[in-house]
């Protein structure tokens, strides 16, 4: 059987591909910051580009192709999260918890920046999406609750218990030092 010699690639529209490089780095820093995990983040992006690359959708609007890529990224983070967590849980199972941290992380922690990055990161699901939206990717409150599907009262709220959880743990950090 001759192969179709007029069979060719079907090649995205250069505004999309434009939009995709544009977004990039935004998405994968929101990634890092919602997974913890850098390399992790890189996945999660790149499979929500695949995934749109598939779709192939117009770009007359870029805000809501960037809104639902923003969206896309916050929901393969989620699922990330809930599998790391299933393999965790296995993992603690199989091995001795430690109960001291390595010197090395201690000294990594003690830098104000990592030390916030790692409070936000206990905080609820919710509540860290807020946080990482609302002050990361400086998203309005209409913006972040429409990216997560919740009202703007929700968003307020998650954003208040979230700040007032952070500055008592900043807080307590700074008083043990």
């Amino acid at each position: 059987m001759a192969a179709d010699v007029n069979v060719r690639p079907v090649v995205p529209p250069p505004s999309l591909v434009a939009v995709l490089e544009e977004q990039w780095m935004p998405l994968v820093r929101l990634a890092a910051l919602l997974t913890g995990d850098a390399d992790a983040a890189r996945d999660v992006v790149q499979d929500c580009l695949e995934g749109v690359l598939r779709l192939r959708p117009d770009v007359d609007d870029t805000a809501h192709l960037v809104a639902y890529l923003r969206k896309a990224v916050i929901n393969r983070a989620r699922s990330r999260l809930r599998r790391q967590r299933t393999v965790n849980r296995y993992l603690m199972g199989l091995t001795k918890p430690r109960d001291v941290p390595s010197a090395e992380r201690e000294l990594l922690a003690a830098e104000r920046h990592r030390e916030l990055l790692r409070h936000v990161d206990l905080l609820p699901a919710r509540q860290r999406e807020v946080i990482v939206l609302r002050y990361y990717c400086e998203l309005s409150e209409a913006e972040t609750a429409a990216t997560l599907g919740v009202s703007a009262g929700t968003v307020k709220a998650a954003a208040h218990r979230a700040l007032n959880t952070l500055r008592r743990r900043m807080k307590d950090t700074n008083d043990e030092h």
